[in-house]
């Protein structure tokens, strides 16, 4: 019994797999971003793509001089675990302050600029730990949303 094989180009496999990543990448952002800019922190939280009611636990230097921050639910608005979510390591966020029921659209978009962005280096049950793009950034004041 003869097998047939054909001989694959590894190169050209590679290239065309990472062509196929990238766009699925490009797709994937282009969609969450799309999402983002439309729907509200709380809307963002019920599909479990935002953590609202953070406070700043505690705040240290990490690996290369970055801010790592870990975030905690604000003990007045509940106590232990964080609500579910689908924040996970590696993940690039926004930590930016939580608008105020009443505010307004102006007021929202004023506190979106002045968020600072990280990546998510550690999830618990209770904490979010994010590392801070910049370490010289400072972190907004009050109720935080992820």
């Amino acid at each position: 019994m003869m097998t047939s094989t054909k001989t694959i180009d590894i190169s050209s496999f590679a290239a065309t797999q990472l062509l196929l990543l990238d766009d699925e990448l490009q797709a994937e952002v282009a969609e969450v971003t799309a999402l983002v800019s439309q729907s509200s922190p709380a809307v963002l939280q019920r599909a479990g793509m935002a953590i609202l009611n953070l406070v700043v636990s505690s705040q240290r230097t990490g690996l290369g001089g970055r801010t790592v921050v870990d975030l905690e639910l604000d003990s007045a608005v509940g106590k232990g675990e964080l609500p579910e979510h689908g924040i996970r390591t590696g993940d690039i966020v926004s930590v930016q302050e939580q608008p105020a029921g009443i505010a307004r659209k102006k007021d929202k978009d004023g506190l979106r600029s002045r968020g600072v962005d990280g990546v998510v280096v550690k999830v618990t049950t209770s904490k979010v730990a994010v590392a801070l793009k910049k370490e010289d950034e400072d972190l907004p004041l009050g109720k935080l949303w992820v």
